[in-house]
């Protein structure tokens, strides 16, 4: 009997062109490392320590943690491109998902990826991929030792007792980009400088709880909790929602950050994170306690606005809900599932409204203790067909005490103030507001000295007017501008 052809074929993915199309999967060296953070986590590291080197010769980025180690087929295994099932069930702690962050986070930033580790047996093991030698040899070659005498001298030795496992990168083509030694340090220092902010966000919830450790060149990464933004103004918290996909918990819990008029110096610093405090607001999006996207209104079509700056929502999920909200392979981004999507559209729309509140009158919505009227402002706001327009508030008390003393005469201040508000150089102030270099204060900031000398001079005014003593205080005491002073006249 004649035997049957097969009726299909195998076709192997060609080695060099896989590898080279891994490479372009987006990542960012901040985005690259946490990716490697993550299996450290989960191979219940305490300590992980991050160190570089750069000369014209051999740059390396070194990552190293204590945590449990592997074995020789665990290493085999896990250097593989895509050695877990993403559908697979896998630890409720698990930070992994596709089995291919070490080599598509290692590949985004360097040709030749090295793994020395070592578990409680006490033995080490060493695999290394060496792209420029898959692409001479045209096939999936896992070098069993270091490349070369140079490689074993940047991996070194354990500097744990115990297990744990380094990973060296080196051939850093993506990470260094020119010839010139001196502007490859200062590139390579700017861009490690935001490896650590980024690893004090996403990872802020294991630093705070004292779970692990993270050490760029010897320097502690410090946790940053983008929702504790200063210790003597904290943020509102808002009503926590809960929501369930399959049975599987959704929490949300949006806050309303201080305005900047109450933080100090270095908390606006801290506010603004790494890419300014505007470009931060909207949904952090939290795995198993692992930041996935932070500042990002994801695919709910709002727009970021500096009005909206002071919104915050966090929103926490398991990692069985890692298809529903479509988590990429570099654990940066995510999508609203369709089933919770209008739900999270009206939880965010309330937010937003409440942080403009907060934002626009500087929290002058807030009553003082005892008070039944609100807070006056020197400004308004009017809108008209979608479009908005600031005008001085004609009826604020002082604005009419001027008027009336003035009598006949009132018309010409009335011009005035109506040209000073028509020509407040809106867009440079919005531009420079916008700049993270760029520190705004009002003239008479932290002057509470020149703000006592014109409460008491408008005080004196309304009173000689004929006005009570408790008359003028109250009037002056609800107006925005002494909300913040403090003294015994108040």
């Amino acid at each position: 009997m004649a035997k049957h052809e097969p009726i299909y074929d195998i076709v192997r993915p060609d080695p060099e062109n896989l590898l080279q199309s891994v490479r372009s999967f987006g990542y960012s060296v901040e985005t690259a490392i946490a990716d490697l953070i993550d299996n450290s986590i989960t191979a219940k590291a305490s300590e992980i320590r991050i160190t570089y080197g750069i000369d014209n010769y051999s740059s390396f980025v070194k990552i190293e943690d204590n945590g449990t180690g592997m074995n020789e087929q665990e290493l085999i295994n896990a250097m593989k491109i895509g050695s877990f099932n993403p559908l697979n069930e896998r630890s409720g702690t698990d930070l992994g998902r596709f089995g291919l962050g070490l080599k598509t986070a290692s590949f985004s930033q360097c040709r030749r990826l090295t793994v020395k580790t070592k578990n409680k047996s006490g033995k080490h093991c060493i695999r290394c991929w060496d792209l420029d030698l898959i692409s001479k040899e045209k096939d999936w070659i896992l070098l069993r030792d270091c490349k070369d005498e140079n490689s074993e001298k940047n991996i070194g030795e354990f500097s744990f007792h115990g297990t744990g496992t380094i990973i060296l990168w080196e051939k850093l083509d993506r990470l260094i980009e020119s010839n010139e030694l001196q502007t490859n340090k200062e590139h390579f220092y700017r861009k490690f400088e935001n490896v650590r902010k980024h690893l004090g966000i996403i990872f802020h919830r294991f630093v705070e709880a004292g779970e692990i450790s993270i050490f760029v060149n010897r320097e502690e990464v410090k946790a940053v909790n983008p929702f504790v933004v200063s210790d003597y103004a904290p943020s509102k918290e808002l009503q926590e929602e809960q929501l369930s996909i399959n049975n599987q918990p959704i929490k949300i819990q949006p806050y309303i950050l201080p305005h900047e008029s109450r933080l100090s110096h270095d908390e606006k610093r801290q506010l603004e994170l790494i890419k300014g405090w505007t470009a931060h607001q909207g949904i952090y999006l939290y795995r198993n306690k692992r930041l996935i996207s932070d500042g990002t209104w994801l695919d709910l079509n709002f727009r970021k606005k500096d009005s909206q700056r002071l919104c915050r929502i966090c929103i926490d999920i398991p990692n069985t809900l890692d298809k529903e909200w479509q988590i990429d392979v570099r654990k940066a981004s995510a999508k609203i599932p369709d089933t919770i999507r209008q739900q999270m559209k009206r939880i965010c729309f309330t937010s937003i409204e409440k942080a403009i509140k907060v934002y626009t009158h500087r929290g002058a919505y807030i009553r003082r203790k005892g008070q039944k009227k609100e807070i006056i402002n020197l400004w308004k706001v009017k809108q008209k067909h979608g479009i908005k327009s600031y005008h001085i508030n004609e009826k604020h008390p002082l604005f009419e005490l001027i008027e009336s003393f003035l009598a006949d005469e009132a018309t010409i201040f009335k011009d005035y103030m109506k040209l000073v508000a028509e020509t407040i150089p809106v867009n440079i102030i919005v531009n420079d507001f916008a700049d993270p270099e760029i520190q705004i204060e009002s003239p008479l900031h932290n002057n509470n000295s020149v703000l006592i000398k014109i409460y008491n001079n408008a005080l004196d005014v309304f009173i000689n007017a004929g006005l009570s003593d408790e008359e003028a205080k109250n009037i002056l005491n609800s107006m925005e501008i002494f909300q913040n002073l403090t003294h015994n006249g108040l």
